[in-house]
């Protein structure tokens, strides 16, 4: 494979960044160029809501020096992601029209379960040992300027995820003026914080303890790995991080700066971000404390170098996926007989129409999540099962997912109750034609499927599938009477048929 650039660019909440990455198959990854800026976009969206077009002149000026080092290197494939800062202020298609005309730069806004996701990928890629560690349990706590992530891996798979909107610099803005009229802020950012994680612990955290517990975040992850290596070491156990995080909480921001040569403005949030590291770790019962400065812009080349398959993943991913949409099944209280035989019902279908269908992996695995969540709606109103799972999926962060790849199982779930093809204009502004396709497509798989299982009695469970003469011949080896999903079945064969060209006839093995 020859030598490929690519340029990651995270418009963050306190500071801009570029990396540029060489790699290739042969040689690997490496880094070539690091540049950051700080502009506090943050301080602005946390403050008033929106940013300032002081803010987006500051902007636009340090995206248009990275312009000219793009020409420098003469990279055209670069990918440039805004986050929460950007996400949230009620200006932001002015300021990203403001970006393009300026700059010739389009910049997307990246939602927080993808943001997250992709940085968990590029840690699991970086961190040679984190494949054991989320074996004998561990906490990723993705600390931000804008908000917080923990993710908790137990026994090698992630088992929940949760945000906050609880980052450094939000804290600091949202206490700013309390600051001024107090002597001991450490004490009431630690009652704040505290009290926002409380939450935490009571509605998602509970019992569960891990012996490592890992912070991302540049500011927190750079102070503390560039202590461990003057201590000739990767890690802190607990004591040892509590003896550093008391004496940093006695320091000025000017020694604290000073002292472990960063920015001024970074040791500004370093004390918010501690306090709420520090709470977590005591939560979760940690043991060992480890960080990886790991961002965006890592998280970008990993997605970028997946997607290309060029090199191996070091953890599967895919895996967390149906673990978390699990988890929300089982808080729903889905029928985990039938949704699991709908779920293999479909993937089967989708097995056997795969080559014909126009159909990808990354498809089977979101209509395998919409099989996995359709039921899950009855847990809000039993009339309105599928409408309200459709509301749930679009409301939930699922860690892995973009919210494009959410919208469109949301509407899978929703559509696979439908006795028509809707029409494009029902989802049109939430998705593209494209996407609109692929939703159809799996949406009848999983109407097809789920109407095999009506009765919840899972009378059909092992089926072969094979195409013949435009039918769709799905022949059930069950000894239990199938008429009704027969019957069922007719019902639902003409949205297939609409989709696929294809129509479903369902027959009995004769035994002997």
């Amino acid at each position: 494979m020859p030598m490929q650039m690519l340029a990651a660019i995270d418009v963050g909440s306190s500071e801009v960044s570029m990396k540029i990455y060489q790699f290739s198959k042969r040689t690997g990854i490496q880094e070539l160029e690091y540049i950051r800026s700080m502009v506090e976009m943050g301080a602005d969206t946390y403050n008033t809501g929106v940013i300032s077009y002081d803010t987006v002149r500051e902007l636009c000026g340090v995206l248009k020096g990275f312009v000219e080092k793009l020409k420098e290197y003469r990279i055209e494939n670069y990918i440039a992601y805004a986050g929460s800062a950007m996400r949230e202020a009620a200006n932001r298609d002015m300021v990203l029209d403001q970006i393009r005309l300026q700059t010739g730069l389009n910049v997307q806004i990246i939602g927080n379960a993808q943001q997250r996701f992709l940085i968990l990928q590029s840690l699991a890629g970086m961190m040679k040992n984190f494949e054991e560690l989320t074996k004998e349990g561990v906490a990723v706590v993705d600390l931000s300027s804008g908000s917080l992530q923990v993710s908790i891996f137990e026994s090698g798979h992630l088992q929940v995820t949760q945000n906050l909107k609880l980052g450094s610099l939000r804290v600091r803005e949202i206490l700013a003026d309390i600051e001024q009229q107090t002597t001991s802020f450490v004490s009431v950012m630690e009652d704040y914080i505290g009290n926002e994680l409380h939450t935490l612990q009571r509605l998602v955290i509970k019992t569960r303890k891990v012996r490592h517990v890992i912070v991302i975040g540049e500011e927190i992850a750079t102070l503390l790995n560039a202590v461990n290596a003057s201590k000739n070491r990767e890690s802190f156990t607990v004591p040892q991080f509590d003896k550093f995080y008391f004496k940093l909480m006695r320091s000025r921001e000017e020694e604290i700066s000073k002292k472990y040569n960063i920015p001024y403005e970074t040791a500004t949030v370093l004390k918010p971000s501690m306090i709420i590291f520090r709470n977590l770790v005591s939560m979760l019962g940690g043991e060992i404390v480890w960080a990886s400065n790991v961002g965006l812009c890592d998280g970008i080349l990993s997605d970028d170098i997946s997607r290309k398959h060029l090199f191996k993943a070091g953890h599967d991913f895919d895996a967390d996926i149906l673990s978390i949409t699990r988890k929300m099944a089982d808080r729903y209280e889905s029928d985990t007989e039938h949704t699991r035989n709908v779920e293999q019902l479909s993937l089967t279908i989708f097995d056997s129409i795969r080559k014909i269908s126009g159909m990808d992996l990354r498809d089977r695995l979101l209509l395998q999540v919409a099989g996995i969540l359709h039921d899950s709606g009855k847990y809000v109103n039993m009339t309105h099962g599928a409408e309200n799972a459709y509301y749930l999926v679009l409301n939930t962060e699922i860690i892995g997912l973009s919210e494009a790849e959410k919208t469109i199982v949301a509407n899978v779930i929703r559509f696979n109750s439908s006795s028509e093809v809707p029409v494009y204009e029902q989802v049109a502004g939430m998705m593209t034609h494209v996407d609109y396709v692929r939703m159809l497509k799996m949406a009848a798989i999983l109407r097809l499927a789920n109407g095999m299982d009506r009765s919840h009695l899972q009378r059909i469970q092992d089926i072969r599938v094979t195409v013949k003469d435009n039918e769709l011949k799905i022949m059930a080896n069950t000894i239990y009477d199938i008429t009704l999903e027969q019957g069922l079945m007719e019902n639902r064969a003409h949205f297939f048929k609409q989709i696929f060209g294809l129509r479903p006839v369902l027959r009995q093995k004769r035994r002997a």
